[in-house]
């Protein structure tokens, strides 16, 4: 294959793209709509982070600001912990408007995150939210598809495709040098929003350049691997089309199918092959298991009275006033234990279907690369539903560390007999609330991301794969006539 006659095809290729000026007038508009889109992401990111940033010092406040007190009423009293996306969902929200951001943590009880922004949108919500990523994945191909069904088959029409052919360019030329004209012409519509969305990110200041560098670095090639197959088969659909009519008919029904029918497609059968529970279902069933294995607050509790049968005859004392340690402290650190195991297999059960779901979405990227590249941002920009299972982990991990620490201090400080009345309370200094320290939420390392949801980005590479026997197939059966 000559490169001369490739590159002399990719240029005027680019040039008949470039003189069309409704080309360069779509380009400057869906520019603008995502430079619009960033711009609008940014100002609700760095809201966001304001009122985040402003609830937790006043949760702060007030946690460190109770009065002396019982440490079970405070551990009772409950702590509120919060997640801020990573900048890159200035980009790409992906799920982050669906799932939520807030997390109320008690002793004895597991809350699930609430207040997400799809919770407060209605049904508009379910047309999906208005992105950088959006437009990249769902509107450029369109107009790559509109801009290039005829790259082919109005060449062929006109009979100009047998005159190159005479002046020595080959089937495999014409094709190699349509498609990366035209992959060259999409890349004009991607390469200018990414250095926007990195000064963007980097504005926001809740993470590092280097993090957000890398993470740029593998969404541009994706992106660019996504492109390129939409030009490639925006040119083999040209090439096998009698008519440029019937060639844009066809491109047209590849778009619905790819952006629109399977991906509501898997999403409905993800759903019914592993439905989940009801949240009402899931508290239930975890509210059984936990009576089962013995209530803590219960003092009859057949559990609960063969560890006080224990401790008695260990220490050799009557009662469990006689314990050199606050013993309702010690049940409570017991059942707190036991609770948190239960709940964590229950969330693991959860997190299996859940994850069986996603599983299906991301297999289905092997037909459909829509999806692939959709759930491959996802896991570039840390709004996949992987990075919020982290924040639920980092919120329970903290939840359990603050109800056992509040147990110690109630086990060490707390006597085992009951104050008279009138007599002091069995309280302890408000100081000990500032030793513990705030929750510090940490974003998931994107090494982890696509350690564990690494089909996406093999799904990519072999749709780049597919795109290469394509065009070599193609390249060597093209008519000319």
């Amino acid at each position: 294959m000559a490169i001369s006659n490739v590159n002399l095809i990719v240029k005027k290729t680019w040039q008949d793209l470039f003189k069309r000026r409704q080309n360069l007038l779509i380009m400057i508009i869906v520019l603008l709509f995502c430079m619009l889109s960033v711009g609008i992401g940014y100002t609700k990111y760095t809201d966001n982070f304001s009122t985040i940033k402003q609830y937790r010092e006043e949760v702060r406040e007030n946690w460190e600001h109770r009065p002396d007190k019982h440490p079970h009423r405070m551990a009772h009293y409950g702590y509120l912990v919060f997640r801020i996306g990573h900048p890159l969902s200035i980009f790409d929200n992906g799920l982050d408007d669906y799932l939520g951001n807030v997390i109320f943590l008690e002793a004895h009880k597991q809350n699930t995150a609430n207040l997400s922004e799809a919770g407060g949108s209605g049904t508009l919500v379910r047309f999906g939210s208005f992105s950088s990523a959006f437009i990249l994945q769902s509107i450029i191909p369109l107009i790559i598809l509109f801009s290039g069904f005829g790259l082919i088959v109005q060449e062929r029409e006109h009979a100009t495709l047998k005159i190159m052919s005479v002046q020595g360019a080959s089937g495999r030329e014409l094709i190699w040098g349509k498609i990366l004209g035209l992959w060259f012409f999409s890349l004009c519509f991607l390469i200018p929003v990414v250095p926007v969305v990195f000064v963007a990110a980097s504005m926001s200041e809740t993470t590092s350049l280097t993090d957000i560098s890398l993470r740029l670095s593998f969404l541009l090639p994706a992106y660019m691997i996504y492109y390129f197959f939409i030009s490639t088969l925006t040119v083999v659909v040209s090439a096998n089309s009698k008519t440029t009519s019937s060639a844009l008919i066809s491109l047209i029904g590849f778009w619905l199918l790819f952006i629109i029918i399977l991906p509501k497609g898997i999403q409905f059968a993800a759903q019914n092959l592993y439905p989940s529970p009801s949240r009402i279902a899931f508290e239930t069933n975890l509210e059984k298991d936990i009576l089962k294995s013995g209530d803590s607050h219960n003092p009859d509790d057949p559990h609960f009275k063969k560890i006080k049968d224990s401790l008695l005859s260990r220490y050799k004392v009557n009662s469990t006033d006689e314990l050199p340690f606050n013993y309702g402290g010690f049940v409570m650190k017991e059942g707190e234990k036991m609770s948190s195991s239960i709940y964590i297999r229950h969330q693991k059960n959860l997190q299996n279907i859940y994850q069986q779901q996603q599983n299906l979405t991301d297999l289905s990227g092997f037909i459909n690369p829509a999806l692939a590249i959709k759930n491959f941002s996802m896991i570039s920009t840390g709004t996949d539903f992987f990075s919020f299972t982290q924040f639920q982990k980092q919120a329970e991990k903290y939840r359990y560390q603050m109800a056992q620490h509040l147990n110690n201090l109630q086990i060490e400080h707390i006597s085992n007999i009951k104050p008279e009345k009138g007599g002091p309370p069995a309280i302890i200094d408000h100081d000990n609330w500032k030793k513990f320290p705030d929750f510090n939420y940490q974003y998931t390392p994107l090494s982890d991301g696509i350690k564990e949801q690494s089909i996406p980005g093999i799904a990519l590479l072999v749709w780049l794969a597919i795109c290469i026997i394509m065009i070599e197939i193609n390249g060597r059966k093209l008519k000319l006539i």
